[in-house]
């Protein structure tokens, strides 16, 4: 009666004893009792063989990172050759309709900056939002340089509007983008306030662009015809997302 009741105890306790969570005098007493006792022995060496079958082994797991990895490359490598293909086909038109390098200059600028974007979000694990922002800034004034260039010096066309217009609104709108995000990454406001913090700040840039490009005057925003055609939605936005941001706060 002694052994069987012994038996039975070592059984209840094996589970424990496999995940190691049993103190040391138990784990003593067990590793004895299965020296000598083989139905226990073979029960433990069952519960043993299950727990290995279901823990993934350290291969498996290198296998399937390896190929997430070799899945993401070839991602990016075929992105890359597509855009290859796309440059130096609008490169050889350009060059064979105008003789020079003209409009395919905006069009290779245009492909690089979406590979640079997907590349950064694809390959960055932490702090995507600040990443992506970052890689749009640089990308956006690259890009806005660019059409500059070839459309007054190498097209011809238009006036020198870079430093007067376009970095102006570049430099605000950024800002606009901007603030949201960081307000996200370090102040933890959840995604639907930060919406309509974007919103607010829409009202803002589209005021401010307007009158860096003389078409707004001050006076005009006291106007109801200037409000509603400029902020109306954007205060609709407002208080729904601020809405929706409250009763996810009062959820949690």
């Amino acid at each position: 009666m002694e052994r069987e009741l012994a038996c039975e105890i070592v059984k209840d306790l094996l589970p424990l004893y496999v995940d190691g969570i049993v103190s040391d005098v138990s784990q003593k007493s067990i590793e004895n009792h299965l020296e000598h006792c083989t139905d226990c022995k073979e029960v433990y060496h069952n519960m043993a063989f299950h727990l290995e079958m279901e823990t993934p082994p350290t291969e498996v797991s290198d296998v399937k990172r390896f190929l997430k990895k070799t899945k993401k490359m070839y991602l990016l490598y075929g992105l890359g050759g597509l855009s290859f293909i796309a440059i130096l086909v609008c490169l050889i038109v350009d060059l064979a309709v105008n003789k020079g390098i003209t409009w395919s200059l905006i069009a290779g600028s245009s492909c690089l900056f979406a590979d640079a974007f997907i590349y950064a979000l694809s390959t960055c694990k932490k702090n995507k939002g600040c990443i992506a922002m970052a890689v749009i800034s640089i990308g956006v004034f690259v890009l806005l340089s660019v059409i500059q260039i070839a459309r007054y010096y190498l097209i011809g066309t238009g006036t020198f509007w870079l430093f007067r217009y376009g970095v102006p609104i570049l430099l605000l709108w950024l800002f606009v983008l901007w603030f949201p995000v960081l307000t996200r990454t370090f102040l933890k406001w959840n995604i639907w306030d930060c919406i309509a913090l974007f919103l607010f700040l829409v009202i803002i840039g589209n005021y401010v662009t307007k009158l860096i490009t003389g078409d707004y005057m001050w006076e005009d925003a006291l106007h109801m015809q200037g409000f509603i055609g400029n902020a109306l939605g954007e205060v609709i936005g407002i208080i729904t997302f601020g809405i929706i941001g409250r009763i996810e706060k009062w959820r949690k």
